[in-house]
């Protein structure tokens, strides 16, 4: 009974752990003194793109507010190629959003001054990968893109 009971747990373990072998977890380095855990619903696109550029411009974009916000990178030149999704630390969300007229001018502070340069390293078999994720706010006006 016991043997039945441990095959069928151990089998149902290594069914999860096999359908979660493609999941990646990617880390950005942001000027800050802060990691953002990023998550992606497909990071193959992510990891496609960024192996032709290693190193590009993307979009910042912040949805929501306080502790709720989410916070999106996507590649300036090519919509749609991949989003990146994370949270910054609770106490800069509060710092943005505890002013309310001032939230859009801190906005753009916080991707100025702490995300203007992400820096990603991923580990695989043939050994460190690193892609460098640039926030330009002057080049992004400039074209007409939204900040």
């Amino acid at each position: 009974m016991f043997k039945r009971a441990a095959s069928a747990a151990v089998s149902e373990f290594a069914t999860v752990l096999r359908r979660r072998s493609e999941a990646e977890l990617l880390l950005g380095f942001p000027s800050a003194p802060f990691i953002l855990p990023l998550a992606s619903e497909d990071h193959r696109r992510f990891l496609e793109y960024a192996e032709e550029r290693p190193d590009h411009a993307v979009r910042i974009r912040r949805r929501g507010m306080g502790a709720a916000a989410e916070w999106t990178l996507s590649p300036v030149d090519a919509v749609g190629a991949y989003e990146l999704t994370f949270k910054l630390p609770e106490h800069i969300e509060e710092w943005i959003s505890s002013i309310g007229e001032h939230e859009r001018r801190r906005t753009v502070q916080v991707k100025e001054k702490f995300l203007s340069a992400i820096t990603l390293y991923r580990v695989n078999g043939g050994g460190v990968r690193t892609y460098q994720l640039r926030y330009e706010s002057s080049s992004l006006s400039r074209s007409g893109i939204a900040m």
